[in-house]
């Protein structure tokens, strides 16, 4: 491909990274998103609870509900595209430690030390209730962790084994 900078396989690649980062966040999302609804108590925060935080939406709301699904795929764009150039090293780490290498880079940059992140909320939040923190901070690990193990475990094709004996062809 004379004059295009970005060879036909690595698009491939990257479509097929960011593609599993993003079904990966959006799924994660939902589910623990959940989990920590119903398990965690973080539907206590929320509208339409008498005890929830005057800056938080109520989930059901048709704005929420119109723009959750496409946000989290931003989101997922975002990582994939973040984390592509780092996809052969999470290989070889293995899938736990790749995972982990994932989970604790979306973690941290995407939420402790985001801007709008942990950090900030404490610094600039005037109602930022501590089991409101700590419930959130153990639902974005959980996802985090879960979001990792998918990347690297689906996101990029291993060599083949020769024989089972686990050398690259």
């Amino acid at each position: 491909m004379d004059g295009f900078p970005v060879e036909a396989p690595v698009l491939k690649s990257l479509a097929r990274f960011t593609g599993v980062v993003i079904v990966g966040q959006m799924i994660t999302y939902f589910i623990v998103g959940i989990l920590a609804q119903q398990v965690l108590g973080a539907a206590d925060f929320y509208p339409p609870s008498p005890t929830a935080l005057s800056y938080l939406r109520n989930p059901s709301d048709p704005d929420v509900f119109r723009w959750v699904l496409p946000a989290q795929a931003v989101r997922g764009l975002l990582f994939g595209l973040v984390l592509f150039p780092f996809r052969q090293r999470i290989v070889e780490l293995g899938t736990l430690n790749g995972a982990l290498v994932v989970a604790g880079s979306v973690f941290v940059v995407g939420y402790v030390a985001a801007s709008g992140g942990l950090i900030e909320h404490w610094v600039f939040f005037t109602e930022y209730p501590s089991r409101f923190a700590a419930i959130t901070f153990v639902e974005v690990l959980i996802q985090a962790v879960v979001l990792g193990y998918i990347v690297a475990r689906f996101a990029v094709r291993r060599p083949a084994t020769v024989q089972g004996k686990g050398s690259p062809r």
